[in-house]
């Protein structure tokens, strides 16, 4: 591989993890909901397009393109390390001003990487005739460097080094990609400029015209990134929404454009090259509506999917198999859509001499294009349509560019036409789901529905495909064990704090503290809000008691910017495994928590046991401890719920006589195996010096370098937690109960060992007796 080749590749790499780094980075300061997303999009999509377009032309006129190309990623790499320190300064920022702060500091480093595309071009296009071929070649490194920079970035640098260290390598990679490309063509590609100068004349207001490939670009971007955004919304339904599974969706859109733009450049002749782009266009609606017919027959169905994963294997098969259904869906109109902006090019830069210019458009357009179709994507066919349709007709603008460009041999675009509708027609039909579904809700965020289990009343909520909560029992008595357990020990909560509604069980627990007067409820999704009324008989009625207020908002956002306080604070259980969510167990968070609890406030967090290592719970445990200074931890079945305050005790004292349970709350957790207090203090666990000695020696999480949410993936196949439960139910804790706890926490204990001596398969057979004997021990 040529030294240019080698600086392109390293460009798109280090672009790739400065994003993904900035895209955590952003979420945080604006909030991981809908609106968050919908800046962040148009900061990097935006600033592209504005570069591409109004810096592109002037710098890849430049007379020293190399130096050009050199001074691009130097500054490209600068600016990121500075954002090291501007983006978490944002924070410091008015909520009102916040966005468009967030605009200026993304929109250098993006509007330079826009630039960077035509100056590519300049220095790699050998000559007009073959621009398109070259256009094709220096892209597909491009692109192929942005693929390699997702995987090194998501399962290497990330992992190991945090969010600002893996920055700093990132701007180490530009750096890198500026002085090889100067270094090789400071000499060659100079003169080579100077010999043909129609490949470095561009003037202001000397740009070709072509409208309709520009319009053709533009509709080929919308329906690139629509897609994108729907399909990667269905394909997590079915492999999780770990950053691993996202990575993989993301590295394999990636390649498949690197090997469409790759084939296209290994063409000996392009023939007639308007032509040539209208069959790419075409192709990639139907390469999208074949994929999703390949999935379906795949999977059996597409109306009702759940997380699969391999039960053996390993990580590497797990892997696999998300790659190999992601490929399935996305390989075929990837291909197309790589093809598309170089043979583009080539239609367009066959009849014109200034081709820096002719890049910049066609770049820019396309990339605003792109913006505009996962906007349109993500918050109007989605919440409005569902994923199939929303799907269906993402498709559109490339059939539509398609026609444009095929212009009056527009019948050429009837055979396409009737393809696309009838893959649509098929895939649209009514069909039977696997599961019976009870109710189902798209919105901008997550896709949400409730099904029946097979010969049962039980209730499961999954959301993308994950059951995060259902109404089977043992589910019921962690949820309100939840809320009862910090309200218990408070004894006057009057104003609560949840954060994520789930199925509302865990907020509706709260409805039987007699004091409550206001219970604040924060879910960053509207289609989980919409589906909560199927729940009111469990968590209840929670929706229409006045006393409830609910917001659809990122709830460690706006917690963090909020300045009321709270006797109570907890959160739904949302599991460390989905990405994203581990930031809801890091110091920063918790300690958000705490100085938003009132004098004599308690908060309280869900820790499973399942899909954990040890390792990861004494990392959640040390973070808690770490932040509150009082804390104990209380064992409801296979989990334990973390409870935390800074001025009081949460724990009864050995020797003390439980508080007695109200009327109301004895009767709400009888029905989940706990009949009075004594019971609810045999849930006891462990006190602050208990779980510092768990923990001990492991460091506390920060934002900075979210490790559980690259390692909780990996653990996922590692079943439950056997020695952390086995530290729960430990016999040295016995005398550190009131006495009248004693033998029913001996009655738990028992049952928790007979479960720890079941063979690991079938572990769920284990793991249902053992909640079903818990639910019974008091009745």
């Amino acid at each position: 591989m040529s030294r240019h080749s080698i600086a392109f590749f390293l460009s798109g790499a280090a672009a790739l993890v400065d994003q993904l780094v900035w895209m955590r980075w952003l979420a945080r300061a604006l909030g991981s909901d809908a609106s968050g997303v919908a800046i962040v999009l148009v900061a990097f999509m935006g600033g592209m397009a504005l570069g591409a377009r109004f810096l592109g032309p002037p710098i890849a006129a430049s007379r020293r393109p190399a130096r050009a190309y050199l001074t691009l990623q130097l500054a490209i790499a600068g600016w990121a390390i500075t954002t090291a320190w501007l983006v978490p300064a944002l924070g410091a920022v008015g909520s009102g001003f916040r966005p468009f702060a967030a605009l200026l500091v993304l929109l250098p480093p993006t509007a330079l990487m826009g630039a960077s595309f035509p100056l590519m071009g300049r220095l790699a296009i050998r000559n007009a005739e073959r621009a398109g071929q070259d256009t094709a070649r220096f892209y597909a490194i491009n692109t192929a460097g942005a693929a390699a920079g997702v995987l090194l970035a998501s399962f290497l640098l990330l992992p190991a080094l945090g969010l600002t260290r893996s920055l700093l390598v990132g701007a180490a990679l530009d750096a890198t990609a500026g002085l090889l490309a100067c270094s090789w063509l400071a000499g060659g590609m100079a003169s080579r400029a100077d010999q043909d100068p129609g490949l470095d004349s561009d003037r202001p207001g000397s740009f070709p015209r072509n409208p309709g490939l520009v319009v053709a670009a533009a509709l080929c971007g919308a329906s690139g990134l629509g897609l994108e955004v729907v399909l990667t919304r269905l394909l997590v339904s079915v492999t999780g929404a770990s950053v691993y599974a996202m990575a993989l969706v993301l590295i394999v859109f990636l390649v498949g454009i690197a090997l469409g733009s790759r084939g296209l450049a290994a063409l000996d002749s392009t023939g007639d090259a308007r032509r040539i782009a209208a069959r790419c266009a075409g192709a990639v609606a139907l390469g999208a509506l074949l994929g999703l017919v390949l999935l379906e027959a795949r999977l059996g169905g597409l109306r009702d999917l759940s997380n699969l994963a391999p039960s053996a294997g390993g990580h590497l098969r797990l892997w696999a198999s998300h790659a190999v259904l992601a490929a399935t869906l996305l390989l075929a109109p990837t291909l197309a859509l790589g093809a598309s902006l170089p043979a583009l090019v080539q239609a367009a830069g066959s009849s014109s001499g200034q081709l820096g210019g002719l890049l910049a458009r066609l770049y820019a357009a396309n990339t605003a294009g792109g913006a505009a179709g996962a906007l349109l994507a993500g918050f109007v066919l989605l919440p409005w349509l569902g994923v199939l349709p929303a799907a269906a007709l993402a498709c559109a603008p490339a059939a539509l560019a398609a026609s444009v460009l095929f212009g009056p041999r527009w019948k050429s675009s009837v055979p396409l036409a009737i393809a696309c509708a009838a893959l649509a027609g098929y895939l649209l039909r009514p069909g039977p789901a696997r599961a019976e579904i009870i109710a189902k809700s798209t919105g901008r965020v997550s896709t949400a529905m409730i099904e029946r289990r097979p010969g049962s009343d039980t209730l499961a909520l999954r959301v993308d495909g994950k059951v995060v909560a259902s109404t089977e029992g043992i589910d019921l008595r962690l949820q309100r064990l939840l809320g009862a357990i910090p309200g218990w020990l408070h004894g006057e909560v009057e104003t609560a704090l949840v954060i994520g509604l789930g199925t509302g069980m865990t907020a509706g627990s709260l409805l039987d503290l007699p004091e409550l007067k206001r219970l604040d409820v924060f879910e960053i999704s509207e289609s989980v809000l919409e589906l909560a009324p199927h729940f009111s008989a469990w968590n209840g009625a929670l929706l229409s008691d006045p006393r409830t207020n609910i917001q659809v908002t990122d709830g460690r956002y706006a917690l963090a910017r909020s300045s009321q306080t709270y006797d109570l604070i907890t959160a739904d259980p949302i599991h460390p495994w989905t990405r994203g969510s581990s930031d809801l167990y890091a110091f920063e968070h918790f300690q958000a928590m705490a100085e938003h609890l009132a004098p004599g406030g308690i908060a309280s967090q869900w820790l499973p046991l399942y899909q954990l290592t040890t390792a990861d719970v004494r990392t959640i445990v040390a973070t808690w401890c770490a932040a509150f200074p009082n804390s104990s931890a209380w064992l409801t079945a296979y989990d334990l719920v973390l409870v935390g305050a800074l001025d009081r005790p949460v724990a009864p004292a050995p020797d003390a006589e439980p508080r007695p349970l109200t009327e109301r709350l004895a009767a709400s957790l009888a029905e989940v195996g706990v009949g009075d207090a004594c019971g609810l203090t045999a849930l006891l666990a462990g006190r602050e010096r208990d779980l510092l000695a768990f923990a001990e020696g492991v460091p506390p999480m920060y934002l900075d370098h979210p490790v559980l949410e690259f390692r909780a993936p990996l653990s996922f196949l590692a079943g439950t937690s056997r020695e952390a439960l086995a530290w729960s139910v430990r016999p040295e804790f016995a005398g550190e109960r009131p006495a009248c706890a004693r033998p029913q926490a001996e009655r738990s204990r028992a049952l928790a060992l007979e479960f720890l001596a079941a063979p690991e398969e079938p572990g769920q057979a284990a793991a249902e007796r053992y909640g079903a004997a818990l639910l019974g021990i008091d009745r």
